[in-house]
């Protein structure tokens, strides 16, 4: 089993995973490219290190919690050489399918096991370690990484065998948030310009067959007018142009409209929760 991890990223979830892991009795190791994000973990139980490569010297485990792909090729560029032989990189970032690939193809040769293992969930359940981890990878190494997975998610998921199935589960499941998101702003809108009060969509909502914690969540957050951020807009909509890339042979009508609400909402502010898509209907 893995005895040591090291966790590159420390944005929202990376931060949050990472401090879960710290509570377990493995030797955590972070980094981030702004320093400011490892402050809190300096006096805590995980080493500070000063380089990816630093950090992930020694580690039976590497984490990778990045933006994107061209962020993670900047990180892994330094840190995939300084990783140990037999070292299995869980690469948890959402990149999309085609760069997991090729992820995982740097990784095997470099002699790294790669385990695609991007994750469902936004804020709250990486801090109380509910996520769900899809992955796709050798059975053996995953069984491996049971500590790790046990820390930050509450169930995994199979995909498949190996990279990239993970990685395009996930986006497929972005894009079913992202539509729920943009389904309920625009429910709560249509509603508005109607004459009826908007919070009456969520009541209506309530114990019928296509009701959704996710909507009231959400809508909720409409109501409050609070879009601090668990999943923000700039990411969605990253996701939504992967899937928009990737995908040949579908009907390009819906995850077009979603880009351009998505994109619409970044132009106001890109780091608000995707909740702010509402705003998009507003103008």
């Amino acid at each position: 089993m893995v005895q040591s991890v090291a966790v590159l990223g420390l944005g929202t979830m990376g931060a949050a995973m990472a401090t879960r892991l710290a509570d377990t009795d493995l030797k955590v190791t972070v980094w981030n490219r702004s320093p400011k994000r490892t402050e809190p973990f300096r006096n805590g139980p995980a080493r500070v290190a000063d380089s990816p490569a630093q950090a992930v010297e020694g580690a039976d485990a590497v984490l990778t919690m990045v933006f994107d792909a061209v962020a993670l090729d900047e990180v892994m560029a330094t840190a995939l050489p300084a990783m140990s032989k037999g070292a299995i990189w869980m690469q948890s970032s959402t990149i999309g399918p085609a760069a997991a690939g090729q992820q995982a193809e740097k990784a095997a040769r470099a002699g790294v096991r790669y385990v695609d293992a991007p994750m469902l969930g936004t804020k709250g359940p990486a801090e109380q370690g509910t996520l769900k981890a899809l992955v796709a990878g050798d059975p053996e190494a995953i069984q491996q990484l049971e500590p790790v997975l046990d820390a930050v998610a509450s169930a995994t998921l199979r995909a498949g065998e190996a990279a990239p199935a993970a990685s395009a589960l996930k986006v497929a499941m972005n894009t079913w948030i992202a539509t729920i998101t943009a389904g309920i702003g625009q429910a709560m809108t249509v509603a508005q310009r109607l004459g009826v009060d908007p919070a009456l969509v969520l009541d209506a909502l309530e114990g019928t067959g296509v009701d959704s914690p996710y909507a009231h969540i959400k809508g909720k957050a409409i109501l409050a007018d609070d879009f601090t951020p668990s999943f923000d807009v700039a990411g969605i909509l990253k996701d939504l142009r992967l899937a928009n890339s990737q995908t040949d042979g579908i009907s390009p009508e819906l995850l077009d409209a979603l880009e351009a609400l998505y994109a619409r909402a970044a132009e106001n502010d890109g780091g608000q929760d995707i909740a702010a898509v509402w705003k998009a209907f507003q103008s």
